[in-house]
């Protein structure tokens, strides 16, 4: 009798599960659209279709398949497509009397491109502001404590040719989001990610955030990233004036994103390999001399972010200098660099040491070069000394220079320059000596020597 009696109930409680699960598929298409019409009506510059929804009453969960969100701008390509969200009850949080949600989203592709870029800038409102919290609140109601993703990917586009910058095999996790309030400068919510930079290079980071912070979100994380192929993120770099052909990248650090403090300090940098150019191509864009100038300022006052580098190697690169706007355009580089910086800071260091430069190469691929450097931000100030020494360079090799800024073609002969130069308090001391030996310069119609 007492098994006939557990038959029964256990029964009983199977066809309770079926007849819940089936009218719930009789209410997903309702719910659908309900949780559809609430997302946009959250959303504000953005849009979105929820292909279709499944219930689960008895997790108590709500899965979303096919969820497409655009950018009402520009539409096409869509901002991110998530083929699946789950949300549901996190029942951890629920025994400590906490009721609060779990979201996880399986392999969803975001996508930025430079037109929605351009779109968010030009306009007043931020992205935090566009209802993407009120939009998650209308598709599960409850508050988000813990978010997963599983091999997502993101993806910056631009128009043209050009290959986009992508993050592929994204794994994140953010624990911890809604169920402590914290005090200023505490982080309370786990964070770690992993992901491929350009399918070539390992990104991870582990730290904590605050998600509840006001005004918006702080961030804390020790971060690596190995063997990044430089050239997968040249189309971004054009943006700054930067050619990159080739090089390898790696860097190890921490950040911290905060609205009183933004840290980059960076433990090593490793650069390997490097062909890089700055290019001018406007006449209004800064020149060599006045990036230079640019920095230096930077460096003298308050920046936006602190940045500090223990040290930063470059080895078997090659840096130089374009400036097209110039008749005929010109181009000056240095090869075969071996550059070191150590205990590099934009604002005064706490560790009391100066920053110190190496730089070796070969100018033009003719003149071994040298430059050694020493700086030392201060509070309303930089004070610091350059020692550069350029020996025995084929003049030759700088004709288009010659043309652009002389008008004359160099057939043979050699230059030199050695500077020293220090600035300590606002006052500026030292030299620059140039020297050309044996040179035959041809002007535009006629030959002359000069001699030492």
């Amino acid at each position: 009798m007492l098994r006939r009696r557990w038959r029964w109930i256990a029964g009983a409680l199977a066809l309770l599960a079926v007849v819940l699960v089936f009218r719930a598929r009789l209410v997903d298409e309702p719910v659908r659209r309900r949780v559809e019409a609430g997302v946009n009506a959250a959303l504000d510059g953005y849009s979105a279709r929820v292909g279709r929804l499944r219930l689960s009453p008895l997790g108590l969960g709500v899965t979303l398949f096919d969820v497409v969100v655009t950018q009402d701008a520009h539409p096409d390509p869509p901002v991110a497509s998530l083929p699946e969200l789950h949300a549901s009850v996190q029942w951890r949080a629920l025994l400590r009397g906490k009721l609060v949600a779990d979201f996880e989203l399986s392999e969803p592709k975001l996508h930025v491109d430079l037109r929605h870029a351009q779109k968010e800038i030009a306009d007043k409102k931020s992205v935090a502001d566009r209802g993407w919290q009120e939009a998650a609140f209308e598709i599960y109601p409850l508050k988000i404590n813990e978010l997963t993703v599983s091999d997502g990917s993101v993806s910056y586009i631009e128009p043209g040719p050009r290959d986009p910058v992508r993050l592929t095999h994204v794994f994140f996790t953010a624990e911890n989001i809604r169920n402590i309030r914290s005090r200023e400068g505490e982080y309370p919510s786990e964070v770690h990610l992993s992901a491929w930079l350009q399918d070539t290079a390992r990104l991870q980071a582990d730290g904590h955030a605050d998600f509840l912070a006001i005004p918006s979100t702080t961030v804390k994380a020790d971060f690596q990233m190995r063997d990044l192929d430089m050239r997968n993120v040249a189309s971004v770099a054009r943006h700054a004036g930067a050619e990159i052909r080739s090089g390898k990248v790696s860097a190890w650090g921490a950040v911290e994103y905060a609205p009183k403090v933004t840290v980059l300090a960076l433990t090593d940098v490793r650069v390997d390999g490097a062909d890089v150019t700055y290019v001018k191509s406007a006449p209004e864009q800064a020149s060599l001399s006045d990036a230079a100038t640019v920095g230096v300022a930077k460096v003298t006052q308050q920046p936006a972010a602190e940045v500090h580098a223990e040290r930063i190697v470059i080895d078997k690169s090659t840096l130089g200098y374009r400036d097209q706007t110039t008749n005929p355009p010109y181009r000056v580089y240095v090869a075969d660099t071996h550059a070191e910086l150590n205990h590099f800071a934009n604002v005064k260091a706490g560790n009391g040491k100066p920053g110190k430069a190496a730089v070796r190469g070969t100018f033009m691929e003719s003149g071994p070069t040298r430059l050694d450097a020493t700086f030392e931000p201060r509070e309303d100030r930089t004070d610091f000394s350059v020692m550069l020494a350029i020996d025995d360079t084929n003049a030759s090799r700088l004709n288009d220079l010659w043309r652009a800024y002389g008008g004359f073609d160099v057939e043979r002969g050699t230059f030199a320059v050695y500077s020293e130069l220090g600035v300590t308090g606002g006052q500026v001391d030292g030299y620059v000596k140039t020297i050309f030996k044996d040179l035959d310069v041809l002007g535009p119609d006629e030959q002359k020597s000069l001699r030492e």
